[in-house]
């Protein structure tokens, strides 16, 4: 078991604790994980002295608990991606919950200045997103109703309750922000740029479900049962599961199903899977991992031409345009 207790003043601060509490450095804002923590990195960034971001991507050999103590006033948005072993302990002040799914794809927002607690256990995988952004900064630039809006859900929700899901579009940036390259000499404007697009995306789902009255009009264990449902069909890309297998996944009709996905998500249970797998044949053409075809097949279109034209009105490009311009 490792612990790091920490007030958080900015991230680049928050990883040189930590190194230190594991006996170890931070090398060009980037932090190995030990051997005895586990496999993988955290990277740290000051953009100013009123954003910074942290980006963790490790699996876990050891139990790790991470305790946030009062500190400088302003949000923290974490974008987490997290397959749990065993269960994953969150308190947000004294409040501590236990969440035994398999997956937590969610996001949250909290204030720097209240205490907040998390415990991942070993073979656990995973990916977060921190971002701090100061009081200061977020009045500059937020309108003042919406300013005092974020403020008050970040002071009075827990951390366990009312997260907005992590959907296709957080997903997709989410993904191209870990996988970025130290190599590209691009890397950091493209770090950057995916930031602070993944935070508008985050205030436009906050003011969506704020004006939807979500997700207080919709029962926790619903919401919970539809990111069940999201995982199922952002992951089984090679053919649609009936409604039928969905409904009995989360023990209700394929009426309610249909309805609550559209409410949660956004879009329809069929347009969400074709989505994900369009975007998966589009990433493993701009990796070069396979040809056309395959990657028609890989996400379960056996015609060439109808993969193409689904290709082409989700994307606005051919395939083969997009592979010459790769």
């Amino acid at each position: 078991m490792v612990m790091y207790s920490f007030q958080l003043e900015d991230f680049e601060q928050w990883l040189a604790g930590f190194a230190s509490r594991l006996n170890t450095t931070v090398s060009d804002r980037t932090l190995i994980l030990p051997a005895q923590l586990g496999s993988g990195t955290i990277q740290a960034h000051n953009i100013n002295s009123h954003l910074s971001y942290a980006v963790m991507n490790f699996k876990l050999d050891s139990d790790l608990e991470l305790h946030r103590e009062s500190g400088a006033p302003g949000f923290v948005i974490s974008f987490n991606l997290v397959e749990v072993q065993k269960e994953l302990l969150v308190g947000h002040r004294q409040q501590i919950v236990s969440d035994k799914r398999p997956f937590r794809n969610d996001i949250f927002l909290t204030d720097a200045r209240d205490s907040a607690f998390i415990r991942m256990a070993a073979g656990s995988t995973v990916r977060r997103l921190l971002i701090f952004c100061s009081h200061d900064l977020a009045q500059q630039y937020l309108p003042a109703d919406l300013f005092n809006k974020l403020a008050v859900f970040a002071r009075e929700n827990s951390i366990s309750d009312n997260p907005l899901f992590i959907n296709l579009s957080h997903r997709t940036m989410l993904k191209e922000l870990f996988e970025l390259k130290d190599n590209d000499v691009l890397m950091p404007i493209r770090r950057l740029s995916g930031i602070i697009h993944l935070m508008e995306k985050f205030l436009h789902s906050f003011l969506r479900q704020e004006q939807a009255a979500l997700p207080r009009t919709v029962k926790k264990n619903d919401l919970e049962s539809m990111q069940h449902v999201e995982q199922i069909l952002s992951s089984r890309l090679e053919g649609f599961p009936s409604l039928e297998s969905l409904a009995q996944e989360v023990f209700m009709s394929t009426s309610k199903l249909k309805n609550l996905f559209k409410q949660v998500y956004g879009h329809t249970l069929y347009d969400y899977y074709n989505k994900s797998r369009l975007q998966r044949a589009k990433d493993l053409l701009l990796t070069g991992q396979c040809s056309i075809k395959q990657a028609g097949s890989e996400i379960g279109f056996s015609n060439l031409s109808h993969f193409a034209k689904a290709f082409r009105k989700e994307f606005g490009i051919l395939p083969r345009d997009l592979v010459k311009g790769r």
